[in-house]
């Protein structure tokens, strides 16, 4: 609507002052011509009268009636008549007047016309008759037939009134053009004052929009100039320190989106604003662990309290939270606007691998310390009594010689998985890979273990079809170590009768081997952990046998080294399946 804008307010306005003053201008001057044509006519009658008076009085041997003829002549000629009072005769004319005749008793009952008869002075008024206006001018008259009276000369205002009329349309025509002028000069004026505004109003609405490619034009170099200098210039910074502000947003919200660390922020009424995935892991956890509804963005009750107390004390503060068997630290700290806090931040870290680490080295220093005990006392017993005699034959020396030298290669063989699982975990190993013929591979394996199942009383069966007369680029010396541990561990742990089955087969250029057997089973707890170092589920079934603890994870760490990827499944009871997957190009894991 152009009335609510600024150039129909502007342009309304102008109009506004104009037409009131137009107005009041109209109507002083009309009042001011109205008055003075009668003050005109008035005079003008007055003159008429006084040349009338004149004649009257003069003595020029004129007779009387020509005198009065005369004045009917002069009268005539302005729409007028006269009434001359001598003595007691009254006459009047001219006829054709439209004046009426008036008579004596009307001039001495009026108390200002009297006055010309009475005090012998000049007096005009405006009288109304017969629903009409007159002018009326008395003027005396003096030795008239050695006589004194008054001559009166009247006129209807209406003859004075049409001049009036007249003018006042000249005043309206002229005050209407000056309307009509004023709307069109001030149209074009509020136009074109507020066209540098509505190009400034259409920048400032792209600027909300957030478009600050928009330059107002400079035209003039008044006050719009300036303002719309000004207006370009604050454009600029504005688009300046909104693509800072955009690109710290985007550089935070990538660090958030990327840190290992969960990061909450908390308002002042203790609820979730912002979050990133770890933070949501968390919350996700605790709503799982505690049947909380997950569709409700609810802050957990521990971080409620933790709020609350940090709000309270107005400090950092560090909790330790236990949530689905993970444990998180979180810190929290108050956010303040000015004195008054107006939330907080937490950072939550998952510290469950650092703990689990930490329980690790204690553990791998506990089991080496184990293992090597065993062998070392052993050798130290044997090796006292051999040298205190104690064997009473050649026989007893070579058996407790024998056992010196057995836990000897078993303290070896320990350093040496060690060392190999050590060089692995820093990175210091590297494959001779080669192209193998995998019939041939797999046969050795099964030649190698073919008296030691059959001693135990277990059936190998295997399944290698797939392989057949086809080849495959890895190392074989670490890839017969990984299998030589699974069948190992798989023929130690399956009781007699049982069997263990060995499967291989290509697909998609990946080798996939699986070991399943029998035996005793893994229970489900333990099976996340196999391949840990140390980490024996049963520590009672490895009595009497040779296991380190440590063949799984360094199989885990040959099999991660081809980019593959091995994992165990396993019934308690029923039985343990281990399977493995090679890649021909490590890039390909």
């Amino acid at each position: 609507m152009i009335w609510r804008s600024i150039i129909g307010k502007l342009w309304a306005t102008i109009i506004g002052i104009v037409t009131v003053v137009l107005l009041f201008l109209t109507l002083f001057l009309m009042q001011f011509f109205e008055n003075s044509n009668i003050q005109q006519a008035e005079r003008q009658m007055m003159r008429i009268g006084v040349k009338s008076a004149a004649m009257l009085e003069h003595e020029d041997g004129q007779t009387f009636t020509a005198k009065l003829r005369s004045i009917s002549d002069i009268t005539d000629v302005y729409n007028a008549s006269y009434t001359v009072i001598l003595n007691n005769q009254v006459l009047s004319g001219p006829k054709g007047s439209s004046a009426p005749d008036l008579s004596r008793h009307f001039f001495e009952q009026d108390t200002e016309l009297k006055d010309a008869l009475s005090q012998q002075r000049k007096v005009s008024r405006i009288s109304l008759l017969q629903n009409k206006r007159f002018i009326i001018v008395g003027i005396p008259v003096h030795g008239v037939n050695d006589s004194s009276g008054a001559v009166y000369i009247i006129q209807p205002v209406q003859i004075a009134q049409n001049a009036i009329d007249q003018s006042k349309k000249l005043i309206l025509v002229c005050a209407s053009f000056s309307i009509l002028l004023t709307t069109f000069f001030a149209f074009f004026l509020s136009t074109r004052i507020s066209a540098p505004l509505r190009k400034m109003r259409t920048a400032a609405l792209q600027v909300a929009l957030g478009n600050f490619d928009m330059t107002v034009p400079v035209i003039t170099h008044d006050e719009m100039g300036d303002l719309a200098n000004a207006f370009n210039d604050m454009r600029q910074k504005l688009k300046q320190n909104m693509n800072a502000l955009n690109q710290e947003k985007e550089q935070l919200a990538g660090i958030l989106q990327n840190m290992a660390d969960g990061v909450l922020m908390i308002d002042n009424h203790g609820r979730i604003v912002a979050s990133n995935p770890p933070a949501d892991h968390f919350i996700y956890s605790w709503r799982f662990e505690y049947d909380a509804p997950t569709q409700e963005r609810l802050t957990p009750e521990p971080l409620k309290q933790l709020f609350a107390e940090v709000a309270d004390m107005r400090v950092q503060t560090v909790r330790e939270m236990s949530v689905q068997g993970r444990i998180w630290v979180v810190i929290m700290k108050p956010l303040y606007d000015k004195e008054k806090i107006r939330g907080a931040v937490a950072v939550l870290r998952d510290m469950t691998e650092e703990r689990h680490n930490d329980q690790m080295i204690k553990s791998f220093v506990a089991n080496v310390s184990h293992e090597l005990r065993t062998p070392i006392a052993m050798m130290q017993g044997y090796s006292e009594a051999i040298i205190d005699d104690v064997a009473e034959n050649t026989q007893e020396k070579k058996e407790m010689a024998q056992i010196i030298l057995d836990e000897s290669k078993r303290m070896g063989r320990l350093v040496n998985e060690l060392l190999d699982l050590a060089k692995m975990e820093t990175g210091h190993f590297q494959l001779d890979r080669k192209n193998v013929a995998l019939d041939a591979f797999f046969q050795r394996i099964l030649v190698k273990f073919s008296k030691v199942a059959n001693d135990a009383g277990i059936q190998i069966q295997p399944d290698f079809q797939a392989i057949e007369k086809k080849s495959f680029f890895m190392d074989p010396d670490r890839v017969e170590q990984v299998m030589t541990n699974l069948i190992d561990n798989a023929i130690r742990h399956t009781k007699k009768n049982g069997f263990v089955a060995i499967t291989a087969r290509l697909e998609n250029e990946q080798l996939h081997v699986s070991v399943h057997d029998s035996g005793v089973g893994i229970a489900k707890e333990d099976i996340p952990f196999v391949f840990e170092r140390f980490y024996k589920a049963d520590k009672a079934r490895t009595r009497g046998k040779a296991g380190t603890g440590l063949g799984l994870a360094i199989a885990k760490h040959i099999v991660e080294a081809h980019g593959g990827e091995i994992s165990a499944n396993s019934i308690k009871g029923e039985g343990t399946a281990f399977q493995f997957v090679l890649n021909q190009d490590p890039a390909g894991k």
